[in-house]
């Protein structure tokens, strides 16, 4: 039987690094004007406000091509560190409300704030701390979901698989089922922790839901 794969998300995107720190961090939108930013849907950061940059359905790949079909949620990424320091990827659900309250409300700056933490915000998976890299490597991750409308019930498939230079990563899965959860509110973030200043790079070669 022929595959019906749909893919949407962001492709070789550099992550402004001097947003972050060694606090566990989302994801941020760009600083400057870039491919595909700004947009209506994520305004350009600022050191004030940084803009979380999250990982929604297409508006025209989402409803029934979702509903109650399989989808994976797939990142990569290659970095260059000066120093010797660890990287942890961690992966959140977050409601469509927390989004729209507002780059500078309460609600969302929980979201952006250092060890994210605001109700709608779920980790799915949680990463371990990797072997110390001080060259060039790279970071890939994926897991497979299903949602449906009947239920609203975001259910986890198959283990995280994560991989750093190569090396399996293990992960600890934070939620087997996140309840009560429209369309919208199938947001996905990753997080990441550097344990040590010295990333020079991180670019994103891919951060994308493919309908499986």
């Amino acid at each position: 039987m022929a595959r019906n794969d749909t893919s949407y998300g962001v492709q070789n995107y550099s992550v402004p690094l001097s947003l972050y720190d060694t606090s566990e961090r989302v994801l941020y939108a760009p600083l400057v004007n870039s491919p595909g930013f700004p947009s209506p849907l994520f305004p350009l950061s600022t050191s004030t406000y940084p803009v979380a940059l999250f990982l929604t359905p297409s508006p025209d790949i989402a409803g029934s091509v979702f509903d109650g079909h399989p989808f994976e949620i797939k990142f990569a990424a290659k970095f260059t560190t000066t120093a010797s320091l660890n990287v942890t990827l961690n992966l959140y659900q977050v409601t469509n409300a927390v989004l729209t309250s507002g780059i500078t409300s309460t609600t969302y700056a929980g979201l952006v704030q250092a060890s994210p933490s605001v109700s709608g915000l779920t980790k799915l998976v949680t990463g371990s701390a990797t072997a110390a890299n001080s060259t060039s490597g790279t970071i890939t991750f994926s897991q497979q979901y299903t949602w449906d409308s009947t239920s609203k019930l975001l259910g986890i498939n198959t283990t995280a698989v994560t991989y750093q230079k190569g090396v399996s990563i293990s992960n600890t899965q934070s939620a087997a089922t996140v309840a009560s959860l429209a369309a919208t509110d199938l947001n996905f973030i990753p997080t990441f922790t550097f344990s040590a200043a010295g990333v020079s790079v991180f670019n994103i070669t891919e951060f994308v839901i493919d309908r499986i």
